[in-house]
């Protein structure tokens, strides 16, 4: 073989060389990049899941510094939110923060069937997404009052003791899950216990003032 020949073939193969280790660069970039990019959603990502009581919350405003995405849909119960857990999975959150069960309630689930879905919604998310930091807010109060002024129809079983006597059951759930629970429900009061009426548009939905009050009540778990 002449010397030219061999000049030749070696240079075809450092050729050959420097291709695959560019190929294997990209390769390594590309991975790199996905990592980054799963970190940064995990980082940013605070998803706000319930029904139309979250719905309704701009949370876009309340906290104009976070990543926060509103997965709120009106007349969701519970089971509605186990059939739809992807709406949380695809943002990959750090953060989630449930409120549920009002509408349940209103329907005539009972409370061990609330507090069983509300488990399984836990239990997805931990087995889904293990590093989302879970916050389960109480279920807020209403106003029969209210309801009356403004011919509200309301599951006329369902009291505030009702209410507060499954929140503490939750409240329980949550410290045998390691959840954080974030007692609402207590700060939207009035002196008779009942949903502040300048905090309400009907005795359930709330008013701007009442996501005010709310968002005192969640602003620093979300910012932590």
């Amino acid at each position: 073989m002449k010397k030219k020949e061999k000049i030749t073939i070696n240079s075809k193969i450092i050729l050959i060389i420097l291709e695959i280790l560019l190929l294997i660069s990209l390769v390594i970039n590309i991975y790199l990049f996905s990592i980054k990019k799963n970190i940064n959603l995990l980082d940013e990502n605070i998803v706000f899941f319930g029904d139309s009581i979250t719905n309704g919350y701009k949370i876009e405003e309340f906290y104009p510094k976070n990543n926060v995405i509103n997965s709120g849909i009106s007349g969701n119960i519970t089971e509605n939110l186990l059939e739809r857990m992807d709406d949380v999975y695809k943002y990959n959150p750090s953060k989630v923060f449930l409120l549920i069960g009002i509408n349940d309630l209103n329907r005539g689930y009972s409370s061990d069937e609330i507090l069983s879905n509300m488990q399984k919604i836990i239990n997805n998310i931990k087995t889904h997404r293990k590093y989302t930091k879970i916050y389960i807010e109480s279920i807020y109060p209403i106003n029969r009052n209210v309801f009356e002024d403004k011919d509200y129809s309301f599951n006329e079983d369902i009291t505030n003791d009702t209410i507060k006597e499954i929140n503490d059951k939750i409240k329980d759930m949550c410290k045998e899950n390691n959840v954080q629970y974030i007692d609402v429900f207590s700060n939207l009061l009035d002196s008779e216990g009942n949903l502040k009426d300048i905090y309400t548009k009907e005795g359930l939905h709330l008013s701007d003032l009442g996501y005010f009050k709310v968002t005192s009540s969640l602003s620093k778990y979300v910012s932590e």
